[in-house]
């Protein structure tokens, strides 16, 4: 649980109900204790944090989330309910819909992987390499002081990936790219096998990239991966509305992940 942004959150709400008149400081001091206290929705013989957590707890279930029990411990519901409410009161709008049940994914246009389909469109591996131009930096993962403005790709889906990568700059902006580490780039052409198979991999014709490998590692299912978040449910449905694939959504491991080629 980060204490300060949770603070800061009751603070703003207490404050918003004539509850606490100190600064929105993110500090769990005497004022926000006496504003908590104040609400009379948490025992006060609880701890300072579980006072918090509980408060908590009670202003999500104001939005419509649902935490569970207002008990003062901080879990998933809990955290899930937080950035949910916090979502809600910046923006007006309720969080989208991202869970992969529940998700109407587009039909794909590109081939399924390892068919003939697939061999006749794309040709042999490493074949038809061009370059696609990115609208914002794209730092190198594993050497971020490193930048490059453009990445080999297959050509047949150069302009696919650049429209893609144009319309993440116009619903996020650079600075929120940046937030969400969308400009953290993986590769793409890279000949050799799948990790964990034998059979070659996708990047081996260019039309797999990936994006924040730290923070999307191969075995991560979406309890851990960064991308699996709700944050990143735009940034899905882009790809998506041009027929690319996510290990990720639909098969819940490497979602660093994204092809031009069904399953």
């Amino acid at each position: 649980m980060n204490t300060k942004e949770v603070t800061v959150f009751v603070q703003t709400w207490l404050k918003g109900k004539g509850l606490y008149i100190g600064k929105i400081d993110g500090d769990c001091g005497p004022k926000t204790l006496a504003a908590i206290d104040a609400t009379d929705q948490i025992p006060k013989n609880w701890s300072d944090r579980r006072k918090l957590v509980g408060m908590l707890q009670y202003i999500t279930m104001q939005y419509g989330q649902k935490p569970g029990e207002v008990d003062g411990y901080f879990g998933p519901n809990t955290q899930y309910a937080f950035e949910s409410s916090r979502k809600i009161s910046e923006t007006g709008n309720q969080p989208e819909i991202w869970r992969p049940e529940e998700i109407a994914i587009k039909p794909s246009n590109w081939p399924k992987q390892y068919s003939t389909e697939f061999n006749n469109f794309y040709g042999l591996k490493g074949s038809n390499l061009v370059f696609a131009n990115t609208p914002y930096p794209f730092k190198i993962a594993w050497n971020p002081n490193q930048q490059v403005s453009r990445f080999t790709c297959h050509a047949k889906v150069k302009e696919s990936a650049e429209r893609v990568l144009q319309k993440v700059l116009s619903h996020y902006g650079l600075q929120r790219i940046q937030e969400l580490r969308l400009d953290y780039f993986g590769g793409c052409y890279n000949e050799r096998s799948i990790r964990g198979g034998t059979l070659p991999s996708m990047h081996s014709w260019a039309v797999a990239i990936d994006f924040d490998p730290i923070n999307n590692q191969l075995q991560w299912g979406r309890d851990r991966a960064s991308f699996a978040k709700s944050a990143y449910e735009p940034w899905w449905r882009i790809w998506e509305e041009e027929g690319w694939v996510s290990l990720g959504r639909q098969r819940n491991f490497d979602w660093m992940h994204v092809q031009a080629a069904t399953l």
